[in-house]
């Protein structure tokens, strides 16, 4: 059996079956990690949807903000300008497809492998234990019978929020949902830019969120994360590798077996650009 993990797919069906063709990935024999944003801004996010979801037990995917946004969306929220996913809104399956996509976790933790699975990144503070901890809270609200509620808060003005003064409850849950599907620069501390999407750190004290040596977690699990398509492939570190190589951008959809040799292999495939920047 041979795991992969496969970076944001946004939409983007057709390279992501090109991509799973290169690498022979069986679906019977092996596994495939995803690191979230099934959908959203490619042509395609019904299909990749509907594929992920058919690939039951074989499929491990994250929940990533745009996987949120569509839950919001479905919840009673407002569609955005560059939205392609209204066609999962008004599929005949999409209350089964919807369903399967909030029972996604925000984390995936893997022991034997040694590595743990998230859209954006983690808290600088934080270990595993607490990073499951806050994420196992979010996920039980997601699956409640009023979760809706619990999504319309993610298009409220005041999200994404800074560090809360309490460590449970509403705020803190919302907190937890930035940090694991937002985050790329941040401060020792845990002040967050979420607003700066491709340039360099712009704030004292800031790095990328991967960055801070004396980090918890960095001890105990090595870190396959999406999200930062404009920092690309980091496939040159211990202890993180990120996948978000910009498909629907024109960039690549990019795939890395991660049961054998660290850094691992990573195989491309081009993508047109189903998005323009700007």
């Amino acid at each position: 059996m041979a795991v992969y993990a496969v970076g944001d797919i946004q939409g983007c069906f057709d390279p992501l079956r090109r991509l799973l063709d290169t690498i022979t990935f069986d679906p019977v024999a092996d596994r495939l990690w995803c690191t979230g944003d099934l959908v959203n801004r490619g042509p395609d996010s019904l299909a990749v949807l509907r594929f992920m979801h058919g690939l039951g037990d074989s499929c491990t995917s994250v929940l990533g903000n745009h996987d949120l946004h569509l839950l919001t969306l479905a919840a009673g929220g407002a569609l955005y300008r560059r939205d392609t996913i209204q066609d999962i809104l008004d599929a005949p399956d999409a209350a089964e497809l919807l369903d399967w996509l909030r029972r996604r976790p925000l984390i995936h933790d893997d022991e034997a492998l040694g590595s743990a699975l998230v859209h954006a990144g983690l808290h600088p503070a934080w270990d595993m234990d607490t990073a499951m901890q806050r994420a196992g809270r979010v996920q039980a609200r997601l699956q409640r019978d009023d979760w809706a509620d619990f999504c319309l808060q993610l298009h409220h003005d005041a999200y994404p929020p800074r560090q809360p003064e309490v460590s449970e409850g509403l705020d803190a849950d919302l907190f937890t949902v930035a940090v694991l599907t937002r985050t790329r620069y941040c401060t020792a501390d845990g002040l967050f830019d979420w607003g700066n999407r491709a340039g360099p750190a712009q704030g004292p004290g800031q790095q990328p969120w991967f960055g801070f040596a004396d980090a918890p977690w960095r001890r105990q699990r090595r870190i396959v994360y999406g999200h930062w398509a404009a920092m690309g492939l980091v496939a040159d570190q211990p202890h993180v590798l990120g996948l978000d190589t910009g498909c629907v951008w024109g960039g690549a959809l990019s795939v890395a077996r991660i049961d054998d040799v660290w850094p691992p292999d990573v195989t491309q495939t081009a993508c047109p650009a189903y998005q323009q920047h700007g």
